[in-house]
């Protein structure tokens, strides 16, 4: 069975982080592994919150009794590191992760959702910043999935059209070595697209918006986004991406209490700039 160890956020109520990524993934056929890096009553959409983060302590033993376990360099498919509260355990995950794969016979494919912030506001601590740009100058990222203020605040590019758009990610390109880049949603002319770059292509994905807001769609986005990637010809991943944002959709709208049509198309069209 195919294996992924998933190390992001936990909630007791509400889904988002880990409460929102593992249990699709096993519907999905994964078997999952799950470090979290906060223990929350619920997530911060709710107006107020109670609990920790993980202290950089836990992780590290969490990580060695996994090792003493398992064989920790070779268990994994995929490892998916989403959000994390502090630089402190992003360097321990910096660290070991990129032993893991240094030392691994079957190299898991590692994949980087950059939670730093959304609408022009950071969410965590700026030194949380600087890691993530060496894990991506680090060269065994392989797909990374940032928000669009994630993506301007790691490039150093404002997106304002198509032009800063691809100006973006040629920057990113530039300064990082990641082979595949999905930027989740890019708002172009009051228009939402999920943008993205793999083999020198970049292509975009328009997004049906809805009068609603959702914590944890990001989180399941890169969820499905890694099933997809795992299991497709990398070669044709992103013209198959574009049921992704759909499926998200899809979900919203069932939260929403809307309803679909029996015409509902479920593919997204994907354009090549």
């Amino acid at each position: 069975m195919k294996s992924l160890l998933s190390i992001s956020s936990h909630v007791v109520h509400g889904y988002v982080g880990n409460r929102a990524t593992v249990f699709p993934l096993q519907y999905a056929g994964w078997d999952v592994d799950a470090i979290n890096t906060t223990n929350f009553s619920n997530h911060p959409g709710y107006g107020s919150l109670s609990g920790t983060a993980s202290p950089p302590e836990a992780i590290q033993d969490i990580i060695l009794g996994l090792k003493q376990i398992l064989d920790f360099n070779n268990v994994y498919d995929i490892i998916l590191t989403g959000y994390t509260p502090n630089a402190e355990v992003l360097q321990i995950l910096k660290s070991e992760i990129e032993q893991a794969i240094t030392n691994s016979r079957n190299k898991p494919h590692w994949i980087v959702d950059p939670v730093l912030g959304d609408n022009g506001k950071l969410y965590v601590k700026e030194n949380l910043i600087p890691v993530y740009r060496d894990i991506f100058a680090s060269g065994l990222v392989e797909l990374t999935t940032p928000n669009q203020f994630e993506f301007e605040t790691l490039s150093g590019v404002k997106i304002v059209d198509w032009s800063t758009a691809k100006d973006a990610i040629y920057e990113f390109r530039k300064l990082y070595k990641v082979k595949n880049i999905v930027i989740s949603s890019v708002s172009i002319d009051d228009h939402l697209y999920c943008v993205g770059s793999s083999n020198d292509r970049i292509f975009y994905i328009s997004i049906e918006q809805i009068g609603c807001s959702f914590n944890g769609c990001g989180d399941l986005f890169t969820a499905l986004l890694a099933d997809e990637f795992y299991n497709g010809d990398y070669d044709d991943i992103f013209k198959r991406i574009g049921q992704i944002p759909t499926v998200v959709k899809d979900i919203r709208v069932v939260a929403a209490k809307e309803f679909l049509t029996s015409d509902y198309k479920l593919d997204t069209d994907v354009i090549y700039l």
